[in-house]
């Protein structure tokens, strides 16, 4: 009994398992290209199963532990393996040895505490490689790289336990576009460690303390393009002439990330900047100056310039002493070679006049994000100052005045591109004045509603997006590029005004169409971009536009962003696939072709109604009319005849002088309703007819060739017949008085002929002694 415990117990764990493999491996989502996607799905290990055909494989944000020999020993063809912040400790000697092709790997962010090169010893073609934010103390006992000699990009270290960098670490690499080393507790970094590394495009150090750093610059700095210093503090930072002075450098660009400096720290990195004769470029981003500005006693008596540096950017600088901040008059000298400057979100609120007349050599002035307004930019923009300011961006500041703003600036005389766009001027003067050379204005963003003279004739590029602009009526007679999107415009501006326009952004307005005169009118135009507009998608403008092939080489965003709004039935359709029907593109003809079909099918029924006597349909419905007002039957007291007696007045000497005598001098008299006596005189015939009709108990028809010929006895007939159909009884008594052929009758009496087929009929006798059995039969038929 324990034993089939024991055994059941094994079989329910295997079952488990496999069930939980299955469960990882159906995690994994596969798109037709091989790319496999499995980022962040709680897995425990990698999913079996997987196969030549998988090309990238995403692991990340999993809670994978291991990398088995096994696991990925089929993914031949893989390329891209990302297997970041995971909680892997262990990776197996050949995990990777089977992926040749391999070209992208990522392990960082895991808890490896040893690094092997045998991981790395079949990926010749391996191009990216990051190992950040492991728990290893260094890069191994032997050279890791030294298999990967296409290696491009890597990254290593880590915040905390990586300490020590070797000369045996980068043996093996030549060329690296970039290098990220994490080292914030670096401790020991022996001398070329780096050097082995004949080019480094980019190099990023984050480094918690200055204290190896110019032993790191020794190796790199004739070797490096582009560094950037993240995460340090250089309040001790301190620079060494001897060590980078005979040194070839060649290091163009050089950032500082969150880093902190001091005034004596800051003065140190300027002496960097003279002696890495190199450096064009220097940026500070979200860095921090711990001082007051003093530089006064320090040594900065035997430093002209910023070395070399031509491109100076600041964003994001930290002050925390702002308000006890000195002028910085002591250090403009120093900026007199400097051409680009660009001081970013930093709470600028003034360039000091002295300062601006010191930037003798600036091209290029980027102020955004700050607190300028038009009382500190009067003192900024004073005589003399910036004169060889060509380009100035003052972005999101604190402008209101657009006339005043363009006065301040009169004295920039070489003044070409000003950017002064969200900033709050909500209206535009009639007039303004701008420094002559002005070529580009941006206006975006800034609220304002209607153009007007104001802006200068010598613009040739306008940028008035996202305001709130119905329309745009200016001649600019120089201008070459438009953008007044995300406006109100509802229609394309005259192209007279624009006669040189080469480049229009129109998009996200409420422009409904445009034509092909339109946009030939545009002669120079070459790129118009006017998609995420309320096209009505009318028959012309879907001609238009689908129909022109060189249309595609004119609209940047063409097709994707060009959608119908109308009619509904198209809506958000693109309007290269709306198709309207035949009746909404050709409305003329279909109407043309109705109106000829109407008169024929009105052709058509009057043939017909001729033909299968429409007009008599048309009577009995004006009589069944005119009967449906009067009761369905009168009452017994109404019946004032015991006949009404329809005959034709061919007829009438046998009706008045045979019939009459016959049954109104019996004994008791028949009293009949003849119209020549009994009609009520000045109504209307046919009022007559049915009054009669309706108050008579029967009614007497008297066939013969004259009645099927008269019109007025058509009516009585054609009212009885009714009469007969629409109650159902048998009030009509029919005498023929000659014989007639049943087909004289017309087809359209039908119950008169079903009458005549199915019932017996009196008829009049030429033998006088049979005579008397006719009005026996009459007076009967009567009666009943």
């Amino acid at each position: 009994m324990p034993r089939a415990l024991w055994t059941a117990w094994v079989w329910a764990v295997i079952s488990l398992s496999t069930e939980g493999a299955s469960d990882q491996a159906s995690s994994l989502s596969c798109d037709p290209a091989g790319v496999c996607d499995g980022h962040s799905r709680s897995l425990n290990f990698i999913p079996s199963g997987l196969t030549a055909g998988v090309k990238s494989l995403d692991l990340s944000n999993n809670e994978i532990t291991y990398v088995g020999n096994r696991d990925l020993q089929r993914c031949v063809n893989l390329k891209t393996l990302r297997l970041g912040a995971n909680e892997i400790h262990t990776v197996e000697e050949d995990s990777f040895f089977h992926l040749r092709s391999l070209e992208y790997l990522d392990l960082s962010y895991n808890r490896l505490s040893n690094l092997s090169s045998s991981w790395f010893r079949s990926l010749y073609v391996l191009k990216f490689l990051n190992l950040l934010g492991n728990l290893y103390n260094t890069l191994g006992e032997t050279s890791l790289f030294s298999h990967l000699p296409n290696l491009r990009t890597l990254k290593v270290g880590n915040s905390n336990s990586f300490t020590e960098i070797h000369e045996k670490d980068f043996a093996g690499l030549t060329f690296l576009e970039e290098l990220e080393i994490s080292a914030q507790n670096l401790q020991i970094y022996v001398p070329k460690s780096l050097k082995s590394i004949q080019n480094i495009s980019r190099l990023i150090l984050h480094l918690k303390q200055p204290v190896l750093l110019l032993d790191i610059l020794v190796d790199i700095v004739s070797s490096l393009d582009y560094l950037e210093l993240s995460d340090t503090n250089l309040h001790t930072f301190h620079f060494s002439e001897a060590s980078i002075s005979e040194m070839n450098t060649s290091v163009k660009k050089l950032i500082f990330r969150n880093v902190q400096f001091t005034d004596e720290s800051f003065v140190e990195v300027v002496k960097l900047f003279n002696y890495v004769s190199g450096i064009l470029e220097v940026e500070f981003d979200d860095c921090t100056h711990d001082g007051i500005g003093d530089f006064r006693t320090l040594a900065l008596d035997r430093i002209r310039y910023l070395g070399n540096v031509e491109t100076l950017t600041i964003r994001k600088l930290h002050i925390p002493q702002f308000f006890l901040f000195h002028d910085l008059s002591s250090i403009y000298s120093l900026t007199g070679r400097v051409r680009r400057v660009t001081i970013e979100n930093s709470k600028v609120f003034l360039v000091p006049c002295l300062l601006s007349q010191h930037l003798k050599s600036l091209e290029y002035l980027d102020l955004s994000e700050n607190l300028m307004s038009e009382e500190t930019l009067k003192n900024s923009a004073c005589e003399n100052a910036w004169p060889f300011l060509q380009t100035l961006v003052l972005r999101q500041n604190r402008l209101k005045s657009l006339e005043k703003t363009g006065e301040l600036l009169l004295t920039l005389k070489n003044l070409t591109n000003l950017d002064i766009s969200k900033n709050n001027f909500l209206s535009m003067p009639e007039t303004c004045q701008w420094p002559g050379r002005m070529k580009q204005l941006n206006l975006s963003s800034t609220r304002i509603h209607s153009l007007t003279q104001c802006l200068p004739q010598t613009l040739e590029i306008l940028d008035v997006s996202n305001n709130n602009l119905d329309s745009f009526s200016l001649i600019l007679p120089q201008l070459k590029e438009l953008y007044i999107s995300r406006n109100k415009l509802k229609t394309l501006p005259d192209a007279s005004f624009l006669p040189v326009l080469s480049i229009m952004r129109i998009s996200r307005n409420i422009i409904s169409t445009f034509s092909k005169e339109q946009l030939d009118s545009f002669q120079q135009l070459k790129t118009l971009e006017a998609g995420g507009n309320s096209f009505i998608c009318s028959c012309d403008f879907l001609a238009f536009t689908q129909g022109q092939q060189a249309l595609a080489r004119v609209l940047a965003d063409w097709p994707d962003d060009y959608r119908c709004d109308s009619p509904s039935h198209v809506r958000g359709q693109r309007v290269r696939d709306a198709r309207l029907s035949l009746s909404e593109c050709h409305r003329a003809a279909v109407v043309s072709a109705v109106c000829c079909a109407l008169f024929l099918l009105l052709l058509l029924t009057g043939v017909l109604c001729h033909r299968l006597h429409g007009l008599w349909y048309m009577k009995m419905m004006w009589a069944w009319l005119q009967a449906k007002r009067k009761p369905r039957k009168a009452p017994r007291r109404d019946i004032c005849y015991d006949a009404f007696v329809s005959y034709s007045e061919r007829d009438s000497y046998w009706v008045e002088n045979l019939m009459v005598q016959e049954l109104e001098h019996f004994n008791p008299p028949f009293k009949l309703c003849l119209h020549k006596r009994d009609f009520v005189p000045g109504k209307w015939i046919i009022d007559n007819i049915i009054d009669s009709i309706e108050k008579s108990h029967k009614t007497i028809f008297v066939l013969s060739e004259n009645f099927v010929k008269s019109e007025w006895c058509k009516y009585e007939l054609d009212f009885s017949h009714f009469r007969l159909f629409d109650e159902n009884n048998d009030a009509a008594i029919l005498i023929l008085l000659e014989p007639i052929d049943k087909k004289a009758i017309p087809q359209r009496f039908c119950k008169l002929r079903k009458i005549m087929n199915t019932k017996t009929y009196l008829e009049w006798p030429t033998d006088e002694t049979q005579q008397e059995g006719f009005w026996l039969n009459l007076r009967a038929a009567i009666r009943s």
